[in-house]
């Protein structure tokens, strides 16, 4: 039994309507499908549509690697023909739903069963039914080799281990968007890293940026590649999408007035974690669209960064003669340090280093939390939401699961640690 036939017999137990005419995962019909951009896939392309495209690719790439891992798990480490349990992995899902939305927008083929999709993995990407704008080279690359995954399709192991595979590809490309604008930009090391700083802080102040917006700050950071393509600007298209207008003006939307993340009409509440703003109506003034946070940008920038700026802004308020911030030290090495300045001459500045941590399992965040050495401090800090403290027992779990895994570093909640830099900072230059 091939690699193809033993991954789609599972799944064709666990989602026994095929895909063929129907559109997968309950998706609305074709005619609600918005018309397409890749009329000529690979000439011309829209950077917009080749990213997309490229995405349903490295979906396609993970899954194929689970699919490989799962195999070699069952058959003790030998990647040998072994039925694999339960459906296939959610990659292929996404990947396959994905194609599908494309080919009733163009009116191309879409492959009937999951076996089809896997013969399609083993020719060139250019001549797929559904056209994919990709670079000229890559469509010429295929995914499977018989039933080896491809050195193209290799790209994607070290995906394999998240569940949410799509989520996990635009945390890594909008970071990695976000080094190189900030030093491609940055002229030295402190440029870059102030660039990187009023990037970060863009995140999570920002979900919801109109394209005057961007225009404004691609003013500033104007540096391009060979294409004229800026980097700014590939940093906007990874981290949000964007929706365009029919007609300049302005167009108003709903959002909460805390975390300013959108909301939907008639919606009672925000939904981000630990957030108990109220929905509120806004104005965005834009030329031809504006763009709003990809969920995966909300997931691993925005939301979990709101603690990130609460601590920003309130250790910018303590006395600027005794203690200095800087976010984000060393791209992001952590969070914050805060300088302590001594009062007297011949006295000895002393550093805390910080990371701010939203995580709904205290267990999870320790088992994770790597102490960054790059950043020397007398004082290494943890500190977490004040809603993680609803969680009985939140702080002991923490500690105890940190104990041993990264020593030297303390737990504080939000305001103890606020009092403690607060005091600090009262006696700058003291002993502690």
């Amino acid at each position: 039994m091939s690699i193809t036939q033993e991954a789609a017999r599972p799944a064709d137990r666990a989602h026994p309507q095929s895909v063929g005419s129907e559109s997968p995962d309950g998706c609305p019909p074709a005619n609600e499908v918005a018309e397409s951009r890749d009329a000529a896939p690979g000439r011309g392309r829209d950077p917009q549509s080749a990213a997309d495209d490229y995405m349903t690719v490295e979906l396609l790439c993970a899954a194929l690697a689970r699919i490989r891992l799962d195999r070699q798990q069952a058959d003790g480490g030998h990647f040998r023909a072994a039925e694999l349990p339960g459906p296939l992995p959610r990659a292929w899902r996404d990947a396959r739903g994905r194609l599908w939305w494309k080919a009733q927008a163009l009116g191309s083929d879409w492959p009937g069963n999951d076996l089809e999709l896997f013969e399609w993995c083993r020719r060139p990407l250019g001549s797929w039914p559904v056209p994919l704008s990709l670079a000229g080279g890559d469509l010429e690359a295929i995914l499977l080799d018989g039933d080896e995954l491809s050195e193209f399709a290799e790209q994607a192991a070290d995906l394999v281990r998240h569940a949410d595979v799509e989520a996990e590809l635009v945390q890594n490309q909008t970071f990695a968007a976000l080094m190189s604008c900030a030093r491609m930009n940055g002229d030295g090391e402190e440029a870059v890293q102030r660039i990187y700083c009023r990037l970060r802080r863009l995140l999570i102040d920002r979900p919801v940026l109109s394209d005057r917006d961007v225009q404004a700050l691609a003013r500033e950071l104007s540096k391009a590649d060979a294409d004229s393509d800026s980097y700014l600007a590939k940093f906007v298209r990874t981290a949000y999408v964007l929706h365009p207008v029919e007609s300049p003006g302005k167009v108003r939307l709903g959002r909460c007035r805390e975390c300013r993340n959108p909301v939907d009409d008639g919606a009672s509440g925000c939904g981000t974690p630990g957030c108990g703003g109220r929905p509120e109506r806004f104005e965005v003034a834009c030329l031809g669209g504006y763009w709003t946070q990809h969920r995966a940008t909300r997931q691993f920038f925005h939301d979990p960064g709101l603690l990130e700026g609460r601590l920003l802004d309130r250790l910018a308020e303590l006395p600027a003669d005794r203690v200095r911030t800087e976010p984000w030290p060393c791209l992001d090495a952590w969070d914050a340090a805060l300088i302590f300045e001594p009062v007297n001459a011949g006295g000895e500045r002393e550093c805390w280093a910080i990371d701010a941590k939203d995580c709904a399992s205290p267990t999870l965040l320790a088992r994770g939390f790597r102490s960054d050495a790059r950043v020397p401090a007398r004082r290494r800090i943890i500190v977490v939401p004040m809603h993680r403290l609803q969680t009985p027992g939140y702080l002991a779990d923490l500690e105890r699961e940190l104990h041993g895994r990264a020593a030297g570093v303390e737990v504080l909640d939000e305001k103890a640690f606020l009092r403690h830099a607060a005091v600090r900072a009262s006696r700058a230059g003291g002993a502690r």
